[in-house]
């Protein structure tokens, strides 16, 4: 199974960052009662915006398989935190909820 992280400005859903563009390594875990994110990515212009809008992003896994999406996942962030370590080179954000979306749970 693939999967992509995008981070999206909250406003408009403007695409801010996608890991699939250069493959750009991420990882995430639950950490106590919400998930921590590490993006392994140089500071650059993109990563900059995302640090700007931090209190507007919304965070998503998109999970395919066989190329045919299966789940995307909303990361809430509103409550976590969004920063970029100098020391890692990664931007880290944490999220306090999540929920679930599959195929054909909005369709008539």
């Amino acid at each position: 199974m693939h999967e992509r992280l995008r981070i999206h400005h909250g406003v408009g859903s403007r695409v801010l960052f996608d890991s699939d563009k250069g493959n750009v390594p991420f990882t995430y875990a639950q950490e106590g009662s919400g998930w921590k994110f590490t993006v392994q990515t140089a500071k650059t212009p993109e990563i900059d915006e995302v640090l700007r809008l931090k209190d507007e992003v919304n965070v998503f896994i998109f999970r395919e398989k066989n190329g045919v999406a299966i789940e995307k996942v909303w990361f809430y962030t509103g409550d976590g935190a969004v920063d970029y370590s100098d020391e890692e080179a990664a931007l880290v954000i944490v999220a306090s909820r999540k929920i679930a979306y599959h195929p054909g749970d909005f369709e008539p």
